[in-house]
């Protein structure tokens, strides 16, 4: 006989930050973003001409990826360079892929 699961059991302390990063990603510009830094560090010099938004609309959507802990930054001189926060968040977009690519 089975029991009933109650919210402690499906519960993860985890489950706000996930939420998080699962609406960041539901942005396509953002996901667009993450796969050119998935091929290596960028300055936003670089990533704001691959898109039809201009400069403050770019930063915006890199500020929300940051915040959510997909990307870092550094600064040199007067640029930013932009890069993700760990190989798995390359992974991660791999693994959305292959799941889009199912239904």
């Amino acid at each position: 006989m089975h029991r009933r699961m109650n919210n402690d059991d499906i519960q993860n302390p985890l489950d706000e930050k996930i939420a998080e990063i699962g609406q960041v990603l539901a942005h396509p510009i953002r996901l667009q973003i993450l796969r050119l830094l998935a091929k290596g560090e960028l300055c936003g010099c670089e990533i704001v001409p691959e898109f039809e938004l201009d400069q403050s609309g770019i930063s915006r959507h890199l500020a929300a990826l940051k915040r959510a802990g997909l990307i870092s930054s550094r600064r040199d001189g007067v640029r930013i360079y932009w890069r993700l926060a760990d190989w798995r968040v390359a992974k991660l977009l791999l693994l959305a892929e292959e799941i889009a690519q199912l239904s």
